[in-house]
């Protein structure tokens, strides 16, 4: 299976974005036969999982400052910009173009692009395939969303499934990116990347366990500025 996505372009964009697609058909299968108690079990589980894995990314950080400060310029961008209300209104708008009553479309499909689209291995998984034409950690991080899938589609419903639109732009941009950028990463700057992306995950697991609100969308830009930052303080 392996060597088929080699020979596609963003091959492992494409098994990641498959694999939620059928995670979700599965979880809106079986969805309503899982009762609303096992749904908010099964939420603190994936909330605590979550957790842990931001944590452990965290600690994979070389220079605090520099993910410190990406974080807050990035955060302050984001707002500026309005990403999370830009986000929240496309979510809002495909709801009222495929005309669904599920009233929690709008937070499926936001939390799990977050949660697909956010991390070191959505980023270092596509690099890794654009400069390597090695699929097989985004191939690994699809079977991972889609099991997850599975229970937020599940819980959230349809907007879960078109999570797979700005995964699939987003991990096939930097895939094509990262053919031109190889000179530029080093081995401290996706340590950086891991780090900032592996607290922006604990504000997803969070969230999930209902102990904050953070408008983690708007945090993305900082992902633009630990590239610089981690320049300069390299």
């Amino acid at each position: 299976m392996l060597e088929i996505f080699k020979a596609l372009p963003a091959g492992g964009t494409i098994f990641n974005s498959i694999a939620v697609i059928l995670g979700s058909i599965l979880g809106l299968t079986i969805g309503k036969f899982i009762p609303e108690k096992l749904h908010r079990t099964i939420f603190n589980c994936l909330g605590l999982f979550t957790l842990y894995v931001g944590i452990n990314m965290a600690l994979n950080t070389k220079h605090s400052i520099a993910v410190l400060l990406s974080l807050v310029l990035g955060t302050i961008t984001g707002e500026l910009l309005g990403l999370e209300t830009k986000l929240n209104g496309l979510g809002d708008k495909l709801k009222a173009k495929l005309k669904t009553s599920n009233e929690k479309f709008t937070e499926g499909f936001v939390t799990a692009t977050l949660l697909f689209c956010v991390g070191s291995m959505a980023i270092v998984g596509a690099f890794e395939d654009g400069i390597r034409n090695n699929p097989e950690i985004l191939m690994t991080k699809g079977i991972m969303d889609g099991i997850s899938s599975i229970l937020f589609s599940g819980s959230l419903g349809l907007g879960v499934i078109f999570s797979t639109i700005p995964m699939f732009i987003y991990q096939g941009a930097l895939t094509f990116a990262a053919i031109w950028a190889e000179p530029f990463i080093t081995a401290e700057m996706y340590a950086n990347i891991s780090g900032l992306g592996g607290l922006m995950i604990m504000g997803i697991g969070l969230n999930l366990l209902k102990l904050t609100k953070l408008n983690l969308c708007d945090m993305l830009p900082a992902l633009v500025y630990i590239v610089i930052f981690s320049r300069i303080f390299a």
